[in-house]
């Protein structure tokens, strides 16, 4: 099974901020986490699907439903639009100061054509250096290599 959040979390506020529509607005949702399942996802047929893991490299997720038949069928899957949610240390899709970053990049993902020009690297590079201080080498020697998800 799969989760989708609440309409009033992070993670559905960016999806409509970066301009999506999240196709989970449908049905009744709980105060958390709300499970559902590939047949409903498949009814959705969303034209991209944006996974988010905690416990496991959501890259490695992406790929595992990309091999999978049942998921092949969907819209999304056939466009190539199952996209891994970024993370570094933490999930860009938490209430944490990395949300803009996840929302930088998931606009870029809706969006592609508005954003062509958008280094998400580059913008990485700059947060951590603005928002705490950190120089290019530690950057790059430290932080990047943690990246996950659909990252360069």
């Amino acid at each position: 099974s799969f989760n989708v959040p609440p309409l009033n979390w992070i993670q559905t506020e960016m999806v409509q901020i970066a301009g999506g529509e999240p196709v989970w607005a449908s049905i009744e949702l709980g105060r958390g986490w709300t499970q559902v399942t590939l047949e409903q996802i498949a009814a959705w047929d969303p034209d991209q699907v944006f996974v988010v893991s905690y416990f496991k490299n959501p890259s490695e997720v992406v790929a595992d439903l990309k091999a999978d038949a049942n998921w092949q069928a969907l819209r999304a899957a056939k466009a190539g639009r199952l996209y891994a949610f970024p993370a570094d240390l933490y999930s860009w899709d938490q209430p944490d100061t990395r949300w803009i970053l996840g929302l930088m990049w998931l606009a870029g993902r809706i969006h592609p054509d508005r954003f062509s020009g958008l280094d998400i690297e580059a913008e990485a590079r700059a947060f951590y250096q603005v928002l705490y201080g950190l120089d290019e080498d530690f950057f790059a020697s430290k932080i990047k290599p943690t990246f996950k998800g659909d990252l360069p």
